[in-house]
């Protein structure tokens, strides 16, 4: 009996499995999901137009996608509010979705009931009235948000001129009307450089910060300035607060000295006999060893040193309240080295290593205004950094 309870059990399972994976169809229709079972239909009839029970799915399934969506439409223009007529489009763009898979697989015979399968399409006519209808209520309201004049409603603006286009392209003026929108939903935002640090060297420093590129720092409704114009209104301020500014004298000094030692061979020792004459061996040569003595050769190693400092930080600033929302720190330092070396005594004596010290040559210091630049480039990088990680703060509409 339990033998026969397991086997009744594992039947039961994989006859649903079976069943549930040849009706794909019927289980979406079953469970309300028409446009699933209205596209499950439609490939199925693809690969063969005289699959009968997927026509007879794909009829009912339309049928009731079309008969829900009319009962929306109803309702939608029985409520009569002037922003239905966007869904209204709406909805008949989705029947027209629909509408577009089954077209091209008519005529549908239906072999079993000798029929024709039948949809009932949305007419032309009202397709079109529906468009007409949603793009003059977008593009009217649209115009109405321009027409505040603030930054968020501009941006709605934008957003609604972009449907117009969507549904009809082009639409009156809606192209010049976005461009509109976007100038008055974009952020102004001026970049200055401030000097807080006393050094006369700032002039240097502002002159090179003003070439930025700003198309790098511009985003989604952000726009940069750093022109200097007293009559531009800015709502956020990026301000590279410098603090302290410096570059250090020229210094050349001794970094090290040391000497190089190597035993080389200096001639030969002669073996003598009891009379001072040199001793031969069986074959009739001199006896003899070689003679070895220390060479040496002294290396000073000298070092130029030069570096540049700038230091302080980059601020975010509310010009509407003149609020401090952010502040990134920087310290930047770039240094200039140049190592070389002289010998003096048997170059000879002289590792690899020396040999390769001795080729360089003392180098020309670079300028202070140099150093400067080499500084400037490090918190151009940092600016961009900064402003790259907190866009969202100058991207709120003021």
């Amino acid at each position: 009996m339990a033998l026969r309870r397991i086997f009744t059990l594992l039947l039961v399972f994989f006859c649903a499995e079976f069943f549930s994976g040849c009706h794909p169809v019927q289980k979406s229709f079953q469970s309300g999901d028409y446009e699933s079972a209205i596209e499950k239909a439609v490939r199925k009839i693809r690969n063969d137009a005289t699959d009968e029970e997927s026509i007879i799915y794909l009829e009912a399934s339309y049928d009731k996608l079309y008969y829900q969506t009319m009962d929306h439409i109803a309702f939608l223009r029985k409520e009569g509010r002037p922003e239905n007529t966007v869904g209204i489009y709406d909805d008949y763009s989705h029947l027209k979705l629909y509408e577009g898979m089954i077209r091209p697989l008519l005529p549908l015979y239906i072999k079993s009931k000798n029929r024709q399968a039948q949809f009932k399409f949305v007419p032309d006519e009202e397709f079109i009235s529906a468009k007409q209808n949603a793009a003059e209520y977008l593009y009217a309201y649209a115009n109405k948000l321009l027409g505040n004049n603030n930054r968020a409603d501009a941006r709605k603006a934008y957003e609604m001129y972009e449907e117009v286009k969507c549904i009809y392209s082009p639409y009156k003026d809606a192209e010049s009307k976005q461009q509109q929108a976007l100038e008055a939903g974009t952020n102004q935002v001026n970049l200055a450089i401030v000097n807080n640090s006393g050094a006369p060297l700032f002039g240097e420093l502002q002159k090179q910060m003003t070439t930025v590129p700003i198309g790098d720092l511009n985003a989604e409704w952000v726009n940069f300035n750093n022109q200097n114009n007293s009559g531009q209104r800015f709502d956020y301020t990026v301000q590279v607060n410098a603090q302290y500014i410096a570059v250090t004298p020229d210094i050349q000094l001794v970094a090290n000295t040391y000497t190089d030692k190597k035993t080389v061979q200096d001639g030969w020792d002669y073996s003598l006999d009891s009379h001072g004459n040199v001793r031969k061996d069986s074959l009739g040569n001199d006896i003899k060893k070689p003679k070895f003595k220390t060479i040496s050769c002294i290396v000073t190693e000298y070092a130029q040193k030069k570096s540049s400092s700038i230091s302080g930080s980059i601020d975010f600033y509310n010009d509407r309240n003149s609020a401090l929302l952010y502040s990134f720190p920087v310290n930047i330092q770039e240094n200039f080295e140049n190592h070389w070396a002289t010998a003096s005594g048997d170059l000879n004596a002289l590792s690899k290593e020396s040999t390769d010290k001795i080729k360089m040559s003392p180098a020309p210091f670079p300028s202070e205004i140099d150093m400067l630049l080499k500084a400037s480039d490090d918190l151009k990088l940092k600016l961009k950094e900064a402003v790259r990680d907190h866009i969202e703060l100058l991207s709120v509409p003021n």
